[in-house]
């Protein structure tokens, strides 16, 4: 099955570039966040620096590593819908489930090996220029020099290598148990709630409310309230994110409101009624980026406003902020990406609509409203999911909940979310069209 995977790859390539740019940005910061890690074990590091070098990278590096791995699986698994026909014929001429999970983790091993060496470079590279940023705001002397070292970084890899094998095992293993006589599973169904995926959205919700909660019983000046709290946004919208099943048919109630009317409200409506997955990954990566981006930063507005002037919590902003920047980057190519795959495997879908009388105006119209429905649905689930989160926080920071009502924060991660959903939906969604109408 290994030399399979390695045979097939030509005639899927858009997935493997899907996949292996996920992987490379990964392991970049991944990467940054065991360089810095290193510094902060390397010999010539001055004690008062360890503490600081050593605590950051671990706490960012975990949720950096949570994230990577949930964009890996749920990455896989929309590329891996494209090619339902091809894992059904496989199967159909004796290949056993287990098989295609090997010839897929395969394939995204050879694909994330590829990305190992770019993305460890990069990483060097951005290590360094956030180690230069903790320099220049005072969090640790000037002398301290960057020393990345070769073991951890070269760690960081392998881990996100080790990430991606099991993220390819997960992510292939619903369609690799498909019977190869029987059509698409509905997304979803009505089995019992106690779903394995239903209780993994549950438990990461409680931790992540639990972790924001914690922060309550803890002084206002006390570095651990923001330890906590970043991490339980990370929790909470990768909790929601995972219900992305459940919010795809609150998508759908929400679009037989909003477009009733027309060709194209009434195409979109029918449409994601018989096939909800088609919206799946915007909902997904939607509501990740804009839960994230939305909690941490509405987190560091509340400890600029309400730390004193100078305090260590101040200074460390510039530094939070330039890595939610960086993790904000990487689920935005996510979301851009597993559109794009998304988009690309409707074609078919696109051609049969234009050959039955769909003009691509109409086709067009369906895609917009669709997306539109989507990332309503994403960002008030995000937003709610974020503010929860947040005002245990403000509680403890300004002793009332007002503070995480401020609008800035949502309000910018909202208008990131929707114009990269909207935009790269109508850019690639405009090409696919173009190409279904000339076949």
């Amino acid at each position: 099955m290994v030399s399979l995977a390695l045979r097939l790859f030509r005639h899927h390539r858009g997935a493997a570039i899907a996949t292996g740019l996920i992987a490379l940005i990964g392991m970049a910061l991944v990467s940054t966040m065991t360089t810095l890690l290193a510094t902060g074990f390397a010999d010539g590091t001055a004690e008062a620096d360890r503490s600081f070098l050593t605590q950051f990278p671990m706490i960012m590096g975990g949720w950096v590593v949570a994230i990577v791995v949930f964009a890996m699986v749920s990455t896989i698994g929309v590329t891996l819908g494209g090619r339902a026909g091809e894992i059904g014929g496989l199967r159909l001429i004796g290949a056993a489930p287990r098989q295609i999970q090997v010839m897929v983790s395969a394939e995204t091993l050879a694909v994330s090996a590829v990305a190992a060496l770019p993305g460890l470079l990069l990483g060097y590279l951005l290590g360094w220029i956030v180690l230069a940023a903790v320099r220049s705001s005072g969090l640790i002397a000037g002398s301290t020099a960057y020393s990345p070292g070769l073991a951890l970084p070269v760690a960081g890899v392998v881990v996100v290598l080790l990430a991606s094998i099991a993220a390819a095992w997960i992510g292939s293993r619903k369609i690799a148990g498909r019977s190869p006589v029987e059509g698409p599973a509905p997304a979803v169904s009505n089995r019992s709630r106690r779903s394995p995926r239903r209780i993994l959205a549950a438990v990461m919700l409680v931790a992540g409310i639990g972790s924001s909660s914690a922060v309550l019983a803890m002084d206002a000046d006390d570095i651990a309230t923001t330890a906590m709290t970043g991490p339980a946004t990370v929790l909470v919208a990768i909790g929601l994110a995972v219900l992305a099943p459940e919010l795809v048919v609150v998508v759908n109630r929400v679009l037989k409101v909003l477009a009733p009317r027309g060709a194209a409200g009434h195409l979109a409506a029918v449409n994601l009624s018989a096939a909800p997955d088609r919206v799946r990954p915007a909902v997904t990566f939607l509501t990740l980026l804009v839960g994230v981006s939305a909690g941490t930063l509405s987190m560091q507005g509340i400890e600029n406003r309400h730390s004193a002037e100078g305090s260590t919590a101040q200074v460390l902003a510039s530094i939070n902020y330039l890595v939610v920047v960086l993790i904000a980057l990487f689920m935005a190519i996510a979301l851009t990406n597993n559109l794009v795959a998304a988009l690309g495997r409707r074609q078919e879908e696109f051609t049969t609509m234009s050959l039955i009388g769909s003009t691509s105006g109409q086709t067009r119209g369906m895609l917009l409203r669709e997306i539109v429905a989507a990332t309503l649905v994403s960002v008030i689930a995000a937003g709610i999911g974020a503010l929860v989160c947040v005002i245990p926080f403000a509680i403890v920071k300004t002793g009332s909940p007002a503070a995480a009502f401020a609008a800035g924060p949502y309000l910018l991660s909202i208008v990131l979310g929707a114009v990269i959903a909207l935009g790269v939906t109508t850019v690639a969604g405009n090409r696919v069209v173009r190409a279904a109408a000339v076949h």
